[in-house]
């Protein structure tokens, strides 16, 4: 369509219809619409995919729609034959902070060096693009809020319900979830609101008490902005059955999500009678702390714990 309507403004604004050239004006105009055709082709092509169109193993079921599924590649990066593995493998799933609904692929190149740091035997490693996200790997279905406020009930029952039918798929003898910031949140809700769907958490970076951080954050960005469709991990505390082990990590340069979220947030779960326990990780930030060395330790630690118990 558009290249008719090229032809037809050619054709309507040659200074004469026969085959001399038209002039340098009508061909700028020509070359400026030429650029829009181009870039409408190219974003249209750049586009990510639906997670319901994409390949079956990139897609999981989340009981109303479906969320996009990433294998960073961390087995392929350290040598590891995934499929060599002993079955059943562990599953180890990478849920990803708050970004206004899209990640960018440079979000998607720092989990990549995470998913490597964390990468070890018998486990299988997956990344899970949250409810309403978009992202260069793919567009998860549902809601996300423009302005991050979405740890709603729908979103965590979405993830839930992905992360049971994830451990069908791969057959995983234990599923941990490692969430970063959001991701670390819904984590912490989901130990608490759906604990069969996980066996064990690592918080990242974790704003554990939701309404505290938010004043947190408005005293430094100066003006305060509640999450009204946020839920609180802090009030999902009391429902976490005591066989979950969770690590809470948050950097010591973190003024973001500070330690004592995540402190305050472990000494109620130990107080409910939940093993969990809280890392300082020196001289780290928010970001930064996904490249952490590490990780590696609490990950280990936590399979360990796990399966040294009887199924």
């Amino acid at each position: 369509m558009l290249f008719v309507a090229m032809v037809n403004f050619y054709n309507v604004t040659s200074v004469r219809r026969d085959f001399k050239l038209a002039s340098p004006l009508t061909f700028m105009s020509l070359a400026q619409i030429l650029f829009i055709f181009v870039l409408i082709i190219f974003a249209q092509r750049a586009q990510a995919q639906g997670c319901a169109s994409l390949p079956q193993d990139r897609s999981i079921a989340d009981g109303k729609g479906c969320l996009t599924v990433w294998s960073p590649g961390a087995h392929a990066a350290t040598g590891k034959d995934e499929q060599n593995q002993v079955s059943p493998p562990v599953l180890v799933v990478l849920l990803h902070g708050d970004s206004g609904g899209g990640l960018a692929q440079r979000h998607l190149d720092r989990w990549a060096k995470t998913a490597n740091i964390l990468s070890g035997p018998n486990q299988t490693l997956v990344f899970l693009v949250r409810p309403g996200y978009r992202s260069p790997v793919g567009d998860s279905s549902g809601w996300a809020n423009q302005h991050d406020d979405d740890y709603s009930a729908g979103n965590v029952e979405r993830v839930a319900t992905a992360l049971q039918n994830l451990r069908v798929r791969y057959n995983a003898s234990k599923v941990i979830v490692i969430g970063h910031s959001g991701g670390a949140a819904i984590a912490a809700l989901l130990l608490g609101r759906f604990p069969t769907a996980l066996d064990g958490a690592i918080l990242v970076g974790c704003p554990c008490d939701v309404p505290l951080w938010r004043q947190h954050r408005g005293a430094q960005r100066g003006r305060q902005t509640s999450w009204p469709n946020s839920l609180n991990p802090m009030d999902a505390i009391a429902k976490i059955p005591t066989d979950k082990v969770v690590f809470a990590v948050t950097g010591s340069l973190d003024d973001n999500t500070l330690p004592t979220f995540a402190q305050a947030w472990v000494t109620a779960a130990n107080t409910r009678g939940v093993k969990a326990t809280f890392i300082l990780a020196p001289d780290f930030d928010h970001s930064n702390i996904l490249l952490w060395s590490g990780l590696r330790e609490p990950l280990i630690q936590t399979i360990n714990s796990l399966t040294a118990r009887a199924p």
